[in-house]
């Protein structure tokens, strides 16, 4: 009896006594969910109290009741949540043969020739990665292997062609022209891109975004390092190991870096990159004395009259190798 009371308070408190009477015969039909037996003897001690209160003490008691019960309830249920979890299996990981099956979706089959032949592999995913042409771009496995090997030999050289062009625009310093003041004064490899968001270093310390260069140049900093020009030798000799690299190229092999005892795909692109502009530092014979300050730069107006004065760099003009094909 005190355990439907209980319930019957848990889902509704009543307002009055007569619609408690009530409602205990309604859930009377409920099914009863256990309660503690703790509030069971509070619920029969106010029972027996009940004359001695009055209406709104009784409920007032009901009601702390029922939030005690509420707590038991809730603590019973996460409980029985907790039971219901599985164990965590503890022992020895399952063996490499078990688990294979595991990933066997993930797992790339190549067609007959190209199974462990890695040069075959690599020259198939340059024409995947590289080709100029959408339909060739698109060629499966089994389709490249179908091709005779004078026909594949031909769709690598063309995805190579195309990815020496791509390499030498992203690895080269813009034309000496551009910014005569950032190839004079740049450390390793700068950009116009993303209108002048990219970084550079300067000789001085300096490192900022190549758009604000014109700000760098006037800056106090810059000025007072300007009257002396020194650089560090661990600067300078980083300058010229980078020359150096552009130099002797970058060599790009048809059939990529891995073992090739067939010799397959023989030979490969050398293309010649620039990293570091030359500069007073790295070749000093290049630059006179005064070539080592701004030179001015007259503008004339309309009249043939000297206006406006600003003040460039001298440069030399670039002369880079041209992309030599290898047999």
């Amino acid at each position: 009896m005190y355990s439907k009371k209980i319930e019957m308070f848990f889902y509704n408190m009543p307002k009055t006594a007569i619609e408690q009477r009530t409602y205990e015969q309604q859930m009377a039909m409920n099914t009863n969910t256990g309660v503690n037996p703790n509030l069971e003897s509070l619920m029969r001690v106010i029972e027996e109290n009940q004359g001695k209160m009055t209406e709104g003490e009784y409920l007032e008691a009901m009601n702390a009741l029922c939030a005690l019960h509420r707590e038991h309830e809730q603590n019973r249920q996460q409980q029985q949540a907790r039971a219901q979890v599985a164990p965590i299996a503890v022992g020895r990981p399952p063996s490499y043969a078990a688990s294979v099956p595991l990933f066997a979706s993930s797992v790339r089959v190549f067609p007959p020739g190209m199974e462990g032949n890695v040069p075959e592999q690599r020259a198939w995913e340059r024409v995947r990665n590289y080709h100029p042409d959408p339909f060739q771009n698109r060629i499966s496995a089994e389709e490249w292997m179908l091709l005779d090997y004078e026909n594949r030999f031909r769709l690598v050289r063309e995805a190579t062609e195309h990815f020496a062009s791509k390499k030498e625009t992203q690895h080269r310093t813009p034309d000496p022209k551009v910014c005569p003041f950032i190839t004079r004064h740049a450390v390793g490899r700068w950009s116009m891109e993303d209108d002048g968001e990219s970084k550079w270093e300067c000789v001085c310390g300096y490192t900022g975004k190549v758009k604000n260069w014109k700000k760098h140049e006037q800056s106090e900093r810059h000025e007072e390092w300007a009257k002396h020009r020194t650089v560090s030798r661990r600067r300078i000799e980083k300058m010229k190991a980078m020359i150096k690299d552009d130099e002797v190229g970058n060599f790009i092999r048809f059939a990529g870096y891995a073992p090739n005892p067939a010799g397959l795909y023989p030979g490969g692109i050398r293309i010649y990159t620039v990293w570091q502009d030359k500069n007073e530092w790295t070749h000093p014979e290049m630059f006179a004395e005064f070539h080592r300050s701004p030179i001015p730069v007259f503008h004339l107006d309309e009249h043939g009259n000297v206006g406006d004065t600003t003040t460039t760099w001298f440069v030399h003009r670039r002369n880079i190798w041209a992309r030599q094909y290898v047999q």
